[in-house]
């Protein structure tokens, strides 16, 4: 950011310059004055109507007058003093070695003639350098006023929508800082193919039983067409839009039976007896156990993603956390699951309303085979 004392000494240094143009412009017309006077008192010295010949009357007839012209550009101001009469201001340059450069600016037209006294002002094109994303630098030649103008041009060349970096507005003078900066701003359309998950139907069978599982028909993954736009600031990925999705191959879904026939009494026994073991039983109930994964599969979310992994408590979504109904088990409650083992209520799920509960496995393909199923949950003190 610019600060007030660096836009004071800014000011400062305009108006030294101002006034030393004033002073040099008051010599420049003293010296002037001064040198066409010497020439006339030569001239009526020098020659008389009795003395002087035709050719010396050419000759006295042909005296130069004195100029004296000031020429300022970027770099600063030089005072030249020339004798020739008449002449343009590209006679001027040329006997003097000045070079316009393609984008130099001349306030004026080179036939414009010479007077004594004359201030020519030359803007002269320089290099421009941006700061790009706090990391490049990128310089341009040109001839500008400001630094909306020198922006326009990065856009122009590199064909990158920039803005201002903080601090900058389009209306102030380029040459302030010695870098602008500048955050690239720009989209990218991407397609890329995806996988398409199968979706898994469960078939109860009574005279399995339950938790008993058995693969009818094994799935199989589709892929499909997805078109995004992402939006980039400072060479990162801030936002992405889903365009289109277009199926490339239909998945075959899975295809599991689940025994759903009552355990005997003494597997029952067993059960409650390791739920004891982890603590006092305050509560028993039978729900509808389902199984899922941090997979893309389960969650449509994909490593790197906000919130991937994560549960409606914030625990890391593995074996052991599983998703309840708060109204019926109320989070951080800890938990035995028949066939399951220890865990505890960290997460929720839109489908899982009333006697139901998800069990968190560490992979897709484990939560597949564990299917869907009748379970007794013992809720432990």
């Amino acid at each position: 950011m610019i600060s007030f004392a660096t836009h004071r000494e800014h000011e400062k240094k305009t108006f030294k310059i101002f006034i030393n143009g004033l002073i040099v412009l008051g010599i420049m017309l003293l010296f002037s004055s001064m040198a066409k006077a010497e020439v006339k008192a030569e001239e009526i010295t020098a020659v008389s109507p009795e003395a002087v010949s035709e050719e010396e009357d050419v000759s006295a007839g042909s005296k130069y007058t004195v100029y004296t012209v000031v020429v300022q550009d970027n770099y600063g101001t030089e005072v030249y003093t020339t004798s020739k009469d008449p002449k343009t201001i590209g006679d001027f340059f040329a006997e003097n070695g000045i070079v316009l450069g393609d984008l130099d600016i001349l306030r004026g037209e080179l036939t414009d003639p010479i007077s004594s006294g004359m201030v020519i002002n030359i803007k002269r094109a320089e290099d421009v350098s941006f700061l790009i994303d706090g990391e490049d630098i990128y310089t341009i030649y040109m001839n500008v006023n400001t630094v909306g103008e020198a922006l326009s041009l990065l856009k122009e060349e590199t064909g990158i929508n920039y803005t201002l970096g903080e601090g900058f507005s389009s209306s102030q003078s380029y040459d302030i800082v010695d870098l602008i900066p500048v955050v690239s701003v720009y989209t990218k359309v991407e397609t890329k193919i995806a996988d398409y998950y199968f979706d898994t139907e469960i078939i109860e069978n009574p005279d399995l039983e339950e938790g008993v599982t058995n693969v009818l028909s094994e799935g199989q993954v589709g892929s499909r067409e997805i078109t995004v736009r992402v939006n980039y600031e400072n060479g990162e990925a801030v936002s992405t839009e889903t365009l289109s999705e277009t199926i490339l191959v239909e998945p075959v879904n899975r295809i599991v039976e689940i025994g759903t026939k009552t355990e005997e009494p003494e597997e029952e026994e067993e059960e409650t007896t390791a739920a004891f073991s982890m603590g006092t039983v305050v509560r028993q109930l039978v729900m509808n156990a389902s199984a899922y994964s941090a997979d893309y599969a389960c969650t449509g979310k994909t490593p790197g993603m906000a919130g991937y992994g994560i549960t409606a408590s914030g625990m890391k979504a593995q074996y052991g956390v599983v998703a309840v109904d708060p109204r019926v088990i109320p989070l951080g409650t800890r938990l035995y699951v028949e066939g399951y083992g220890y865990c505890i209520a960290a997460d929720t799920g839109s489908a899982i309303k009333g006697n139901k509960i998800d069990l968190c496995f560490n992979s897709y393909s484990e939560a597949v085979n564990y299917g869907r199923r009748n379970v007794t949950v013992y809720i432990l003190a």
